[in-house]
């Protein structure tokens, strides 16, 4: 009687470890899916072709990350993908990615007004996002 008593206390310890371990899986999966939703949006928008990459995103994730004054090129890289367009030198630097633009079949038309959304470096650090149209 002892013995199977034993066991079924053991069984219910398990039971409950495996149980909490499910749980926090759970949470963690929940959490990521909801936080990388915007960052898919973007990095999936290449060119800005089908509208979500525009300056509202850029600045919501911005936000919700407190990038300015604390993030890097390379964190702003890791997040928003490899810039379509690069200008400055080490101290100040600007990376441009198209938004909102003209496309056909996903590629760019040629020859069309373009938009960017401009992520603006001093010393290696992000101090300012903003929109700039040609």
């Amino acid at each position: 009687m002892e013995k199977r008593e034993v066991f079924g206390t053991k069984l219910k310890i398990y039971f409950n470890f495996i149980l909490k371990i499910l749980s926090i899986f759970f949470l963690i999966s929940c959490a990521k899916e909801k936080n990388s939703k915007p960052f898919n949006k973007w990095i999936d928008d290449k060119y800005g072709c089908k509208g979500y990459r525009n300056i509202e995103l850029a600045k919501s994730i911005v936000s919700t990350n407190k990038m300015i004054n604390n993030s890097s090129e390379s964190s702003v890289v890791k997040i928003f993908g490899e810039a379509d367009l690069i200008e400055g030198n080490l101290l100040n630097k600007e990376l441009f990615y198209l938004s909102n633009s003209n496309c056909e079949n996903g590629n760019l038309v040629k020859e069309s007004d373009k938009c960017y959304i401009v992520f603006s470096f001093e010393l290696n650090k992000l101090k300012s996002i903003s929109e700039l149209c040609e």
